[in-house]
């Protein structure tokens, strides 16, 4: 045994071809696959982890490892998931692995009936908090997915363990792999000009097989909204996902869904500006260890202080309140 290599497994995957490569290197103490299960973002199996561990390891890559499992083990080991839906200050969250909500999109997608998909996060539980407008709109949701480590700790603290951590920007690539070679058209809507056009040259140079059918930034004005919506119905999409932040792009897809003629709309908060390139993404490291909210605090400080700094602390008295008072 070594700190840190692949789980120990046992005896009988001694045998399997397919596992040569893992054992390769000695089984250790801490994984990726362990950091990831921590994080709730343990998308790809054990199996997948393991050989990237062991095709990519090196001396302080294993030293970041372990400083990464620190921080991680405060997280808790993972419960069992005992439901698959959870209530947090009363929004009803489906409680999905990453390959079950993308099953249901694949569903919706040939299905007659419009569906709406809302990721929340923190913030989001802050704003429906204060807005009832906007608390409805994710009550009647046909799917709302835990975005975020925020989730995470919410559901420890209620007796409700998350699934996944559920982000757009997660399930983007992955939704482009299901559709691609599909009948399935895309159309992309939020944004400033850069980023809308940005995130189609990615599509086109990463999943050429994907159909945009249209884009639009949402930089347009209140009495160009008819004409924009008519533009989507009329490149008879399938697939629309919205960028205009939260909650304009949940209340304007529960406004208009049915307008666009879309099987399937989701708001997707800055997707467009991470895949566009106009801003990075926290490294994979701080995702790891549930800090991809402090990369986007050193980001934009101006805007994002009041959001985490004091939004964070808000949604945890509330979580925790509503613990005791149950």
């Amino acid at each position: 045994m070594s700190i840190v290599g692949p789980l120990p497994k046992s005896p009988q995957d001694l045998y399997d071809k397919a596992w040569i490569e893992r054992w390769s290197v000695r089984p250790g103490l801490v994984s990726l696959w362990w950091i990831r299960r921590r994080a709730n973002i343990d998308f790809e199996t054990e199996f997948n982890s393991d050989i990237e561990y062991v095709q990519t390891r090196t001396f302080l890559g294993d030293i970041g490892i372990c400083l990464r499992a620190i921080p991680v083990v405060l997280y808790g080991d993972r419960s069992p998931i005992t439901s698959k839906n959870v209530m947090i200050l009363g929004i009803p969250i489906n409680n999905l692995t990453m390959a079950e909500a993308l099953d249901y999109i694949a569903e919706a997608l040939s299905a007659a009936e419009s569906k709406q998909v809302c990721f929340v996060n923190a913030d989001c539980v802050n704003i429906a908090y204060r807005d009832p407008s906007y608390l409805k709109v994710l009550q009647r949701s046909d799917l709302c997915l835990a975005d975020g480590i925020g989730l995470k700790l919410a559901g420890k603290i209620l007796g409700q363990e998350i699934a996944q951590n559920l982000c757009g920007t997660d399930m983007f690539p992955r939704l482009c792999e299901r559709i691609s070679g599909k009948d399935t058209r895309l159309f992309l809507l939020g944004a400033r000009p850069e980023a809308v056009e940005g995130v189609v040259r990615w599509i086109n140079d990463h999943y050429a097989e994907v159909k945009v059918c249209g884009y639009q930034h949402g930089y347009f004005q209140p009495n160009e909204e008819p004409s924009v919506i008519q533009r989507i119905r009329d490149s008879r999409s399938d697939l629309l996902l919205v960028a205009f932040g939260v909650p304009k792009q949940d209340m304007w897809v529960n406004q208009h869904l049915q307008e666009t003629g879309a099987k399937v709309a989701m708001g997707v908060g800055g997707l467009f500006d991470f895949y566009s390139g106009r801003i990075p993404r926290a490294p994979l490291w701080m995702r790891e260890i549930g800090m991809e909210w402090l990369y986007r605090l050193i980001q934009e400080p101006g805007r994002m202080w009041k959001r985490y700094l004091i939004g964070n602390g808000l949604f945890l008295a509330r979580v925790l309140k509503e613990r005791v008072c149950k």
